[in-house]
């Protein structure tokens, strides 16, 4: 193992923190190396695109493991920053805003396609649940949705945005693609409304958390419609393809949810 920090594990990899400003991420074995050299390509696009992003530094082998070298950014997460100030939440989901219209403005050339991507999401979550007959029409209005060029995030949350220097910085664009900003807040919309919470949390602060995410979901879109000078229904359109989509992705407490979830918009097509 490298000559550095653990600093965090996660589903696929360990992060160590080394020396000249720089993290290793290595990959356990049982990733394959397409998904490595897919997240390198894609750190390296999200970069060139100019978008505050850490730099991606190359593909290294390590005591046979595969690594990933980026650039440190040492920083508060906008979570972080929430919970030391709770009252100022308001403030942070209005930042939270203008950042993402900042990253949408950037060109998402040589980023994987965004309908392409989730049209592949949607096929995996009617193979786990079984949805053969809504998979046809799901697709075919994912289809007819608004094309875009834009650089999109894919995973943007609190816990993927830090302060660094007095800017914004996003991280984790394992999930990044060139399409449309809609679809892109309608993903963040759908992670702030989930009814996910860590088990370990009180049941007297998960009703407070529910209700901060309430807020800040609220704040958010609102001031992102605003800077966009959008109707809601510009990202209401693309909820359903974005439900299908995460439900393959089995994040503990969401399956019964976003099922439901699935079958009301199905009624409104």
């Amino acid at each position: 193992m490298p000559e550095g920090i653990l600093i965090g594990k996660g589903r696929t990899a360990e992060v160590y923190r080394l020396e000249n400003e720089r993290v290793l991420k290595i990959f356990y074995d049982w990733v394959p190396a397409a998904w490595i050299e897919a997240e390198a390509e894609i750190g390296a696009a999200v970069h060139a695109a100019g978008v505050p992003a850490p730099a991606v530094y190359g593909l290294f082998d390590v005591d046979g493991r595969k690594g990933l070298l980026y650039q440190r950014l040492d920083g508060p997460s906008l979570l972080g920053r929430i919970e030391a100030k709770p009252w100022r939440i308001m403030h942070y989901a209005r930042q939270m805003a203008k950042f993402h219209r900042q990253i949408h403005a950037a060109n998402g050339a040589g980023l994987p396609g965004q309908k392409e991507r989730m049209e592949s999401a949607i096929r995996d979550s009617v193979a786990l649940f079984g949805l053969g007959a809504n998979q046809a029409p799901i697709i075919a209005h994912l289809r007819r949705l608004p094309e875009g060029s834009s650089v999109c995030h894919g995973d943007f949350h609190p816990d993927n945005i830090l302060g660094v220097e007095r800017k914004w910085v996003a991280i984790d664009w394992s999930n990044a693609t060139a399409g449309n900003p809609c679809a892109d807040v309608a993903r963040t919309v759908l992670i702030l409304d989930s009814p996910y919470l860590p088990p370990h949390i009180p049941k007297a602060t998960q009703v407070l958390l529910k209700a901060v995410k309430r807020l800040l979901r609220a704040v958010y879109l609102q001031e992102y419609l605003r800077l966009a000078r959008i109707g809601f229904e510009a990202v209401a359109v693309w909820l359903l393809p974005v439900a299908a989509a995460r439900l393959c992705e089995q994040v503990p407490g969401e399956t019964e949810w976003l099922l439901k979830m699935i079958q009301r918009y199905m009624k409104e097509l």
